[in-house]
């Protein structure tokens, strides 16, 4: 293992914007010595830093693999495009954050496949890291490539690029395929050996390799053929038993550069037993599990006093289905109140507990309130599984104007199966409806934001067999909105509408879509012209023709 500390520090971070994400001495960061490990894992994730840092899964991997003995964990991040091309033109290759070994020299590179649009840079990152770009190209001392989060649920177009995906429970998983990766580097096995043992072995790891897709003569898909003996037909789901069985974070990363979140992050529940007919993570997550009231204290008091952060977040896919809410916000105003210490709660659904979530918070600084409504009218809610009254969020909402809110940030999609036009005029008169019940308390309109997101039909839930709206359809759906909120205390912001349209090609597509941005037949040409200028072109062309 080559150490590159010194090229890093005279080559690279004198040539880039905030060179502090690039550094690595974050409070709390691990170190452990790869090249004295019986295991190296560098764990990647394919965004940025202040992304990246900010990522409560990555932190919970990075603290289990480095407490298990002989396993040495280190962590990367996709550079920005400036470091990015300070590193092509320097010969720098991707690197460990705290290590400074180059990629390639780690047993392990495990990428955090988070969401669909973060598939691209992993490409990147493996081509900065100058391992091949294809599972099949690699060699005897590359890496083997991890995949893991929520795209290994659906893994089919990353399958030429990734060794082993691992669905499910990263915790689960891990701790295995590091036992067998000791055990098998210590018999000299070959890489190939290992990727084999894996497949047949590991409850829940998926070796692509060992697979053959099969396709109907009209070019559908038939099926799947397994290609090695002792390898699982279907990959079996696995997960925690236990919440608690995964690292309490009290002692979290303290980024150095801006993150998108700086605060403590405390995963109070795994799974969400509402099941709506949308939600990926609310199928694939499951069973339900959740941590203690006790537990949960304890890791806001010792996280708080490793970081000096002022704010804690706590992280569910419906934090208001935790069954001791009120107890826990109780005790967590009880004891960080007079430090200014202010309690979070995102994505809430409304129910008769969240009416009482802005008395319960109103002790610390307001963290703001965040509504998870999804479609404007009650017909469609009940048609998702979002089975919310009007009036019940209407009720919450005044209950949060009582107690200080000013603004309420409420979430939706279109798109949805069944739409109608009244569905969506729905969408701006709800917001509306949420604004005026400010009037009743003190005879102001109330400030709402509205973010409105286009529905992707997800794999393995109800809505895989969906159709997505066309384009068009959710162009004019956003004019629709801007025409009736115009000089109304009601703002949207949309999610870009091409990004969703890609985002539903990546998340349900097959090893096919691996193949669509090949080599153009005359990139061996050269041009004055790069082609990252043709394609930066080529983008601003579409965005001015929208």
């Amino acid at each position: 293992m080559d150490y590159i500390g010194d090229i890093i520090s005279e080559r690279l971070l004198p040539r880039v914007r905030q060179p502090g994400q690039y550094v690595g001495c974050e409070i709390n960061a691990r170190r452990k010595d790869p090249a004295a490990a019986d295991v190296s894992v560098l764990l990647a994730f394919p965004d940025t830093y202040g992304i990246g840092i900010s990522h409560l899964g990555s932190q919970v991997l990075y603290q289990l693999l480095n407490d298990i003995d002989g396993c040495a964990c280190d962590r990367t991040y996709c550079p920005q495009r400036d470091a990015e091309q300070v590193m092509r033109e320097q010969s720098i290759p991707l690197f460990g954050w705290e290590s400074r070994l180059a990629a390639r020299d780690f047993d392990l590179l495990g990428f955090s496949l988070t969401y669909e649009m973060c598939v691209t840079n992993v490409l990147t990152m493996l081509d900065l890291a100058g391992v091949g770009l294809k599972s099949a190209d690699r060699g005897q001392d590359d890496p083997i490539v991890l995949g893991g989060d929520a795209v290994a649920d659906s893994p089919e177009i990353l399958a030429d690029f990734i060794d082993i995906f691992l669905p499910g429970d990263g915790e689960a998983s891990l701790p295995p395929l590091i036992e067998l990766v000791r055990r098998m580097k210590k018999q000299g096995a070959a890489r190939d050996e290992i990727l084999l043992a894996a497949a047949r072995e590991v409850a829940g790891a998926y070796v692509p390799r060992f697979y053959q897709p099969r396709y109907n003569a009209d070019g559908t898909l038939a099926g799947m053929d397994v290609l090695a003996e002792g390898v699982p037909a279907v990959v079996p789901h696995v997960h925690l038993q236990c919440l608690s069985d995964s690292p309490a974070i009290v002692r979290p990363l303290v980024p150095l550069a801006e993150a998108v979140h700086e605060r403590v992050v405390i995963e109070i529940m795994r799974g969400c037993p509402n099941a709506c007919r949308f939600c990926q993570a609310g199928h694939a997550r499951l069973p339900v599990r959740m941590r203690s009231v006790d537990e949960i204290v304890r890791i806001a008091r010792e996280a708080l006093a490793a970081t000096g952060f002022d704010e804690v977040s706590l992280l569910s896919l419906s934090s208001s289905d935790y069954p001791r809410l009120d107890e826990l916000i109780d005790r967590l105003n009880a004891e960080f109140a007079q430090r200014r210490v202010s309690v979070s709660l995102p994505s809430l659904r409304v129910g008769s507990q969240l009416q009482q979530l802005p008395r319960l918070t109103s002790a610390v600084r307001k963290g703001g309130l965040t509504i998870a409504a999804e479609a404007g009218s009650e017909r469609l809610r009940e048609a998702i599984r979002k089975d919310i009254r009007e009036s019940d969020m209407i009720d919450a909402v005044k209950a949060a104007y009582r107690s200080g809110w000013r603004s309420v940030k409420v979430y939706f999609m279109a798109g949805l199966p069944g739409e109608s036009e009244q569905d969506i005029d729905e969408i701006f008169h709800l917001c509306r409806r949420l604004s005026d019940a400010r009037r009743e308390v003190d005879g102001q309109r109330g400030s709402i934001s509205a973010s409105l997101s286009w529905m992707v039909p997800k794999p393995h839930t109800p809505m895989q067999w969906c159709a997505m709206r066309d384009a068009e359809y959710f162009f004019a759906v956003r004019r629709r909105l801007r025409e009736l909120s115009w000089k109304s205390p009601v703002s949207f912001k949309f999610h870009r509408i091409e990004r969703s349209v890609l985002e539903s090609a990546l998340c349900r597509g097959d090893r096919r879509v691996g193949g669509l941005d090949e080599v153009l037949p005359w990139s061996h040409i050269a041009c004055p012209r790069t082609q990252r200028f043709l394609k930066d072109e080529h983008r601003r062309m579409t965005e001015r023709l929208v």
